[in-house]
């Protein structure tokens, strides 16, 4: 939402919880992060919390063989936008893949808002490297979803080109199907929200071999957490 950074790509949390209640608000009449209702995150925890219905209208769940493998963001009716090493099977067989959207909890996909589609293009740089996470980004294309006052759908903003959202302690909410235990294995089956800060890439908790590139990866988590949380690409709404 307007005002604040929303992540998608989700490796770890923190174990230490903070509540410390944030409403994120936003416009309604932008053409872009704005989602259906605004949204309060109260957890700065591993798993974060349960996020509201509506909250967070752009995320979708990227799926293979009907299957839930990562989280992905609504950029236009047609395209979404997830982490590169989420679509390794489906390079040469994007058919496999699918988005839903319009869904909170994965295991119910009766509500009136929810689409799914296959993907039909997987667009990944050259240059991405499934080791160091370099260029850890893909573009999904897939048939038209209907974009209309009731479905509860939203776009997620992008930064102009050479723009650098983040600051350092930069409130950020980080959303996704991610584990709610450090040693999980599974996906929540409900969206979880959770607050975190970003840090300097000259930060002791932002190092290699999580931090090989400054340029286009960065550190965030809770300071005092201990373990805090790593991302390798940043998709901010300004």
């Amino acid at each position: 939402m307007r005002g604040a950074i929303l992540l998608i790509i989700i490796f770890g949390f923190s174990f230490v919880h903070f509540i410390s209640a944030t409403t994120y608000t936003c416009d309604p009449t932008v053409s872009c992060g704005c989602s259906e209702v605004s949204t309060i995150v109260t957890a700065r925890i591993i798993g974060g919390e349960a996020a509201a219905n509506n909250s967070w209208g752009w995320m979708l769940s990227l799926q293979q063989n009907y299957s839930h493998i990562c989280g992905a963001s609504l950029l236009t009716s047609e395209y979404a936008v997830t982490a590169g090493h989420c679509v390794d099977a489906g390079m040469n067989n994007p058919s496999i893949l699918s988005i839903v959207a319009g869904i909170n909890y994965l295991d119910d996909l009766s509500g009136a808002t929810v689409q799914r589609r296959t993907i039909t293009k997987v667009i990944r740089p050259s240059d991405y490297d499934p080791v160091l996470y370099i260029n850890d980004i893909a573009i999904l294309q897939f048939s038209p979803l209907t974009i209309s006052s009731d479905s509860k759908l939203a776009f997620i903003c992008l930064p102009n080109e050479n723009q650098d959202p983040f600051q350092t302690n930069s409130d950020l909410v980080a959303i996704g199907w991610g584990v709610t235990y450090l040693l999980d294995t599974d996906p929540s089956n409900y969206l979880q929200q959770v607050t975190v800060q970003a840090f300097s890439s000259t930060s002791g908790s932002c190092v290699p071999p999580y931090i090989t590139n400054a340029s286009v990866q960065f550190c965030a988590g809770i300071s005092t957490g201990g373990k805090g949380m790593f991302f390798s690409l940043y998709m901010p709404v300004l």
